[in-house]
């Protein structure tokens, strides 16, 4: 509302009402910017605003008419001409292309469009609201943060404190403006959500990972793995979790934990497209144990063992598992590995939640200059897969075998 400050981002959010949108001509003061309103109107120019997404593009222009008070262009458009959805599912937030002339590609500005009303995480409250003063009191326990967005909407994301041992919760941040407005990120105390969960309360909470999917939040605590109820059904109710078990994994195991997600947006789903995630332990497995490594699928009731039986496997897949990640539309599943001295890709099939013993193709060997992996994110669509660490390379997977 008002004159923009100078360099302010355009974000945009629609909701049940009516889209009204003001445009100003940005120049040194509001005098000057009412004057080359009135020159650009007077010779029939007017902004127009595009919308645009990967299935919808839509032109709408602003009014032509000023009245004599008036120092901007005015655009007020149903909700109803953008989109008839209005169920809760995950949608792909819009690129908006303001011009002074469809065409002309005067003055251009960008900026977002985000459907409030139908994105997920926003219809939920997620735990305790918390004011200013609490955040800040957080501020001196933080060793570190974690951040995870929605795979549809680059603007919604959810920012999480990693707190030192003198502090107990699980403690995160929700913007719904990619946190340009940091004022308007609403903060939540989890800690309650997790303890309920637990059935008993236990010391030493703390946040140690999160990824926001299409459906659900999972976060990792020193506590354990916690899935929230779908998000796509509110209750009008603070958001729930469940605890995923894994046998004979403690808090020295979670702390040293890592989520990993293959980022997809599910906006136009395929039929066998679902979100799968990754959790690595940084240990040895043991005789007793299946796995370090385990992979879920929504809705993330089940985990299963992301290594093959240890007696069938070649000796290279027995290197530490530094991520593993699944590629949906050729059953297999990506393994960047790790034994102190090399480091290996390996694509492996997986048929009905069990990994094959044998290699798709012959694994990869990195450079010797390659010598401190970190993770990979895998692009099924490419079949480009990056992994990064003191170096980052990238490397095609083929698609035709």
């Amino acid at each position: 509302q008002g004159y923009p400050k100078e360099n302010e981002i355009i974000k945009l959010f629609l909701s049940t009402e009516n889209l009204i949108i003001q445009c100003f001509f940005q120049a040194e003061n509001e005098n000057l910017s009412k004057e080359m309103l009135s020159i650009f109107t007077s010779g029939g120019l007017a902004p127009s605003l595009g919308i645009i997404n990967s299935t919808y593009h839509g032109i709408f222009h602003f009014n032509l008419t000023l009245y004599s008070d008036r120092v901007f262009w005015l655009i007020d458009i149903p909700r109803g001409n953008i989109t008839g959805n209005t169920d809760i599912a995950a949608v792909e937030e819009w690129l908006v292309r303001i011009t002074l002339h469809k065409g002309l590609n005067i003055y251009a500005t960008e900026g977002t469009l985000l459907d409030s009303v139908r994105e997920p995480i926003l219809q939920w409250t997620l735990g305790r609201a918390m004011v200013k003063h609490e955040v800040k009191t957080l501020y001196p326990h933080v060793i570190d943060i974690k951040v995870t967005k929605c795979p549809c909407a680059n603007d919604v994301a959810i920012i999480g404190f990693v707190l030192n041992t003198t502090y107990n919760g699980v403690f995160i941040g929700l913007t719904f403006s990619g946190f340009w407005n940091y004022g308007s990120t609403m903060w939540f105390d989890l800690t309650e959500n997790i303890y309920t969960s637990l059935h008993e309360e236990h010391s030493g909470l703390s946040l140690i990972d999160m990824v926001l999917t299409n459906h659900v939040l999972v976060i990792l605590t020193s506590l354990g793995v916690f899935v929230s109820k779908d998000l796509r059904y509110p209750s009008g109710k603070i958001l729930k979790f469940s605890r995923a078990d894994f046998c004979g994994f403690e808090r020295v195991d979670y702390i040293k934990g890592k989520l990993w997600y293959n980022e997809r947006c599910f906006a136009n789903k395929e039929h066998f497209e679902v979100d799968y995630i990754t959790i690595t332990f940084d240990r040895n497995r043991t005789l007793s144990e299946s796995s370090s490594c385990f992979f879920g699928k929504e809705p993330f009731v089940e985990w299963f063992p992301c290594l093959p039986d240890q007696d069938k496997i070649a000796t290279y897949m027995r290197s530490n598992v530094v991520t593993f990640l699944m590629d949906q539309e050729h059953d297999a599943g990506v393994y960047l590995l790790y034994d102190k001295k090399t480091t290996i890709a390996s694509v492996n099939v997986i048929s009905k939640n069990n990994p094959n013993s044998k290699p798709k193709f012959p694994p990869f060997l990195f450079p010797p200059s390659f010598s401190s992996p970190v993770g990979m994110v895998f692009h099924p669509r490419s079949h480009f897969l990056y992994a990064y660490g003191n170096q980052v390379c990238a490397h095609e997977i083929s698609p035709s075998v």
